[in-house]
């Protein structure tokens, strides 16, 4: 049974919003219940209890109802009382039938054949949800790091294919003056698919046939109980008969009645494979546990992907051969949770074309979303303090609003070649975009001289009855190369189209302001059409800066808009 302890907050979110908060404690063993799903059945609105069993979520008034699930224990809705301050709410466990008189056969085959049926009826129908995503990292039990963002997701059954960010944030902190980054902590968790396996992780019992599945696995009844449909559910124990870090152990939770997985919790000490890499030639990742519970929901009658906790540590040693080199455990908890299926975010309209960096590089991407993260009432996971709030502002952490600007970190060599938003300050290109970046990402264009690859990026949100539209000029380091030689011209000429992209964009921003209830997707493309023309005519009549006559003409025009002289600032002629 678990015992439910609230104490209602009255801070009002406009209208007659305001929200209570709470803590989910396991009855039998007082430990908090972690990633229960909290939903607002009046408002739609819903939230997840934290690894220390609390929440926050939204109430109109006292006929909302709460409807508190967790795989293992009965639905329970939590009904508000006026004035009241304090509820202790029971969630009794589903029924266990294992120590009533039951038939067990012997015989253990019949769970074999359990769980090879659930991976032969699987389902492969294709959903979309929104998607909510936390990194927490720890050295010592202190945190170092913070990646939270939002996705439009990808689903096909139980795997997760595909996560698009539409918003996300960063922050570090440095441990004896090491970062600790999880590039792609995102990738990682894509790239574990149950059923069909992955090389970068032990094995378990899902993506094996039948008789392989016999040779390397013990499994055992754990227990089994009714839903409250009359479901008939197995919770079945799976250890592996060779304990080398190879495979996997845990439990599954399946739903025998449908033949559908429910939860699976997937351990590995000493993990053989891992999609881990030292960031630097001198570190090396030395060791990998993982612990992790994947859980999922029926959807249309079909069984899909729902939730993850991706938890794992690294034995990890660093600077290896040098004075301070140094070995130490990091442990990083990571979540991510799908919901709103059907329902998904208006994404950033950003091109990332071939190039498709892991979430650095597209949070780098991306101007900071201030807005969203001001107003937005999605899914999420709180504290009674704000902590990833309070991480994010504290001044001794370095985050994405400044991460990736000249810093100690990218000195360093974590971010050599981030995107670059367009300001006044004028660039340098050789400066901006080494030529090992030029080289590398230019193979098989050796017929173009040079690519300028600028982009206009554009979201649009809407939270708490107001819209907010962002928009921002951005130079892709990816796409970019310049092999001719460079001189004043070709500084003046490369300033000079990227203030071009700029006052473009100010353009399609007062147009989508003038015009909010159109379709800012089709805005933005007839937008792009026309100044493609007009980006074009320059190219051609400046020819890379050469033209006197031309580049003086484009000069004027972007000094009567955006009050900067390319001309006497480089000096061309």
């Amino acid at each position: 049974m678990i015992c439910l302890s609230l104490s209602l907050n009255y801070q009002l979110l406009g209208q007659n919003h305001r929200e209570i908060e709470g803590v989910l404690l396991s009855k039998e063993t007082n430990e908090p219940v972690q990633f229960a799903n909290i939903y607002n059945l009046s408002l739609q609105k819903g939230t997840l209890s934290n690894t220390d069993g609390y929440f926050r979520i939204i109430v109109d008034d006292v006929l909302d109802t709460i409807l508190i699930t967790c795989i293992g224990f009965k639905e329970k809705q939590l009904k508000l009382i006026q004035y009241e301050s304090r509820y202790e709410v029971i969630l009794e466990e589903n029924s266990y039938l294992l120590n009533e008189v039951t038939i067990i056969p012997k015989d253990n085959s019949y769970l074999f054949d359990l769980i090879h049926k659930c991976r032969k009826t699987a389902s492969s129908r294709d959903s979309k949800s929104k998607a909510y995503y936390e990194l927490k990292s720890y050295k010592d039990e202190e945190q170092i790091e913070l990646v939270e963002g939002y996705y439009n997701t990808d689903i096909s059954g139980y795997a997760l294919n595909n996560l698009d960010l539409k918003a996300g944030r960063i922050a570090l902190r440095s441990a004896k003056n090491r970062f600790f980054t999880s590039l792609e902590g995102s990738r990682a968790i894509m790239m574990l698919n149950l059923l069909s396996g992955s090389d970068r992780f032990p094995k378990n019992p899902l993506e094996l046939s039948r008789s392989s599945m016999k040779k390397n696995f013990y499994l055992r009844l754990d227990n089994k109980y009714l839903e409250g449909n009359a479901d008939s559910v197995y919770v079945i124990e799976y250890q592996p008969k060779d304990k080398n870090g190879a495979f996997f152990e845990g439990k599954m939770w399946i739903n025998k009645t449908k033949s559908q997985i429910l939860k699976i919790t997937l351990n590995c000490t000493n993990a053989k494979t891992h999609p881990f890499l030292a960031l630097f030639q001198s570190d090396k990742v030395s060791n990998v546990n993982f612990t992790i519970t994947q859980s999922f929901k029926e959807l249309n009658g079909h069984a899909v992907f729902n939730q993850i906790d991706f938890i794992y540590t690294i034995d990890y040693n660093s600077r290896i051969g040098k004075e301070e080199e140094e070995s130490y455990s990091i442990k990083t908890k990571a979540i991510l949770y799908a919901y709103d299926f059907d329902d998904t975010f208006f994404l950033p309209i950003f091109d990332f074309n071939q190039y498709t960096p892991g979430d650095y590089g597209k949070i780098n991407a991306m101007p900071y979303n201030d807005f969203f993260w001001r107003f937005n009432d999605e899914y999420s996971l709180n504290d009674s303090i704000d902590s990833n709030e309070l991480f994010f502002s504290d001044s001794t952490s370095l985050t994405n609003k400044s991460l990736f600007k000249k810093n100690t970190v990218s000195k360093k060599g974590l971010f050599e070649h981030p995107y670059l938003s367009w300001s006044e300050n004028r660039i340098k290109f050789r400066e901006n975009f080494s030529d090992t970046l030029v080289q590398q990402n230019t193979a098989g264009y050796n017929s173009e001289k040079y690519n300028l690859a600028v982009k206009i990026f554009l979201d649009k949100n809407s939270y708490a009855d107001s819209t907010d539209i962002l928009t921002a000029t951005i130079i892709d380091p990816y796409e970019s190369y310049y092999r001719l030689p460079m001189d004043k011209q070709s500084d003046c000429f490369i300033n000079m189209y990227f203030d071009l992209h700029e006052m473009a964009r100010m353009e399609l921003l007062e147009e989508l302001k003038t015009n909010r209830n159109n379709n800012a997707q089709e805005q933005y493309e007839g937008f792009m059409r026309k100044f493609s023309g007009k980006i074009n005519e320059f190219l051609k009549a400046v020819d890379r800066g050469t033209s006197k006559k031309e580049m003086i003409q484009y000069n004027q025009y972007i000094y009567e808009r955006l009050g900067i002289d390319n001309i006497d600032i480089f000096k061309p002629f």
